[in-house]
């Protein structure tokens, strides 16, 4: 690319960029990314461009820590990608998730957050001064000036090869998957196997409440395999009302702020990440209480695990009981 379209790309930063286009870049220094100083959730102090950026294939993300709403959601799913990818973490591929309230988010506390969400090798949690911030998100098209505006995809690229893109980890998360080896050039579809069980495509015909559990809710829990960021829901239709339910899942924050007793458990049980504010109609509630109900009595005839079970083939130590997601539960 001319250093003339550089330029203007760099001035329009990537906030144009579609969720399946690229854009080439052949500069590869801290001119547009900037070298700014990070501060990782280990506590080490990082340059932007030369210790992040430079010759890997990244995703940067932007987060509230705090948020009510799809932040905890949006880490969750992208932590399933990262258990699929495997080895290819932090040797291949680098996770970056910066926070947008530095103020508040002290390394330690998204030493936390990392660990409710299983992270290891090839994922940092980073805050900063937020001036420093300001810059390094509005180069990525980030301008966002409250959580109301903060947008829920993420840039992924390879400094390497110049090519730069957006992906969000709220649609089919095999497709977020293939699109991050493919900005590998050496990366071949048949590679997919030895990354990690991407979920088969689902359709829309089926029972509507699956699609609702395996877009909202299959990230952060199981039916009948155990806690993973939240609990296991695994015979919820039975132990809570139902009335209750219908609240909880609409409105989580609601009942957390009147000071519902289940709701402060499980709050207090979760602490890092909370249940989020999915802006379901009371049909969507409806068809997600029927689907977890029918999954219910399925288990207990086969006895056996369901099909919102997913598999961690290159993270066999990873338990998600260590997260903190919170939800209807025991």
């Amino acid at each position: 690319m001319p250093r003339h379209a550089w330029t203007t790309f760099a001035a329009a930063g990537l906030a144009g960029l579609a969720t399946a286009g690229s854009v080439a870049a052949t500069p590869r220094d801290a001119s547009y990314f900037t070298n700014l100083p990070l501060i990782a959730h280990s506590g080490e102090e990082v340059r932007f461009y030369d210790e992040l950026i430079e010759d890997r294939i990244v995703a940067i993300s932007f987060i509230y820590t705090d948020c009510p709403d799809l932040c905890s959601l949006s880490t969750a799913r992208l932590a399933q990608v990262y258990d699929w990818l495997g080895d290819k973490m932090g040797r291949d591929i680098f996770f970056y998730s910066i926070s947008l309230t530095p103020e508040t988010d002290t390394p330690e506390k998204l030493a936390r957050f990392a660990e409710a969400f299983g992270v290891g090798d090839g994922w940092l949690f980073l805050t900063g001064q937020a001036e420093d911030i300001d810059t390094i998100r509005h180069r990525l098209g980030e301008r966002s000036r409250s959580l109301s505006e903060h947008r829920s995809d993420m840039v992924i690229g390879n400094d390497r090869t110049g090519h730069w893109r957006r992906s969000s980890v709220m649609g089919n998360l095999g497709t977020v998957m293939q699109s991050i080896l493919e900005l590998d050039p050496d990366w071949v579809p048949d590679d997919v196997g030895a990354a990690g069980d991407a979920p088969a495509a689902y359709g829309l015909d089926g029972h509507p409440g699956e699609a609702l559990f395996l877009q909202g809710c299959a990230a952060c829990h199981s039916i009948g395999a155990g806690t993973r960021i939240g609990p296991d829901l695994a015979g919820v239709t039975l132990r809570r009302e139902r009335a209750w339910l219908r609240r909880y899942i609409a409105a989580p924050d609601i009942l957390l702020r009147d000071g519902d007793p289940v709701a402060v458990a499980l709050d207090a049980r979760f602490p890092d990440v909370r249940m989020p504010f999915m802006d379901l109609s009371p049909t969507d509630i409806e068809d997600l209480l029927a689907y977890l109900q029918a999954e219910f009595e399925e288990l207990t005839r086969e006895g056996g695990r369901t099909t919102a079970d997913h598999a961690h083939p290159d993270h066999a130590a990873h338990d998600h009981a260590v997260h903190a997601h919170a939800a209807p539960s025991e």
